[in-house]
Parts: C-alpha cells; structure tokens; sequence
C-alpha cells in the first residue's frame, strides 16, 4: 500500500470514532437536531455556489465565424491576417445559410476559424 492509502483508512478510521463518540456524548437526539441544522446551512451553501455557477458559465457552442467574400472571422485572436479581394465582384448573389453543425465556414477566398488566426491570407480573384 502506498502512504496516501494508509493516510486515507487512518483519516476514515477517525473520522468514524470521531462520529461515534459525538453520538454518545450528546445523544441520539441532540445530534439529530445539530444535524438538521447543520444540514441547513451547507444546503443553503450548496444552493448560492450552484446560482453562482450557473451565472457565471459561459456558452460551450456560441455563435460560429462566418466569412464570406475575402474575410477573415475568427472567434479567437486574429494576429498577421490580411483578406485581399483582386476582382471586381462583391459579395455572392442569392441567399447564404450555415452549414449543419454550426462550425466555422468559408467561402470565396476567406478564413474562418473557432480559435486564433495567425499569419494567414485570403484572397478572391474574379
């Protein structure tokens, strides 16, 4: 057994005589009520640190990058990009839809990315 093993039954070992020699100094009684409000209070703990939580959680899966007609969108850091459109059309005719899956999408010469774009080039020609 390593250290931490043997560290671990001895902390449980107490912990239990511990719990038993309370039960038999205060009574079955006694306890039970200190355990009611005892209870109480990490219950009410519990209940602001899980608000606390939530409140401060941040989307998994925001919205994607979408770049379209020699752009770059990232959702990270864009460092040493350019985006170069060398024709004389704008942007693409009709209407335009994400793909399925919602991840970051591309077209006529452009950069998209979920995270950091470093030292990247886009270019669209006529």
């Amino acid at each position: 057994m390593t250290v931490w093993k043997v560290l671990r039954w001895v902390g449980a070992a107490v912990g239990l005589a511990a719990l038993i020699a309370f039960f038999a100094l205060v009574g079955l009684d006694r306890a039970d009520q200190l355990s009611s409000v005892l209870s109480l209070f990490f219950t009410v703990a519990g209940f602001v640190l899980a608000v606390i939580g939530h409140l401060q959680q941040r989307p998994a899966n925001g919205p994607s990058p979408v770049a379209r007609g020699g752009s770059i969108a990232s959702g990270g850091s864009v460092r040493g990009s350019r985006a170069v459109d060398t024709g004389a059309g704008g942007a693409p005719s009709g209407s335009w839809t994400a793909p399925p899956g919602g991840g970051p999408s591309a077209d006529q010469g452009s950069i998209a990315a979920r995270g950091d774009v470093d030292d990247s080039e886009a270019r669209r020609g006529s």
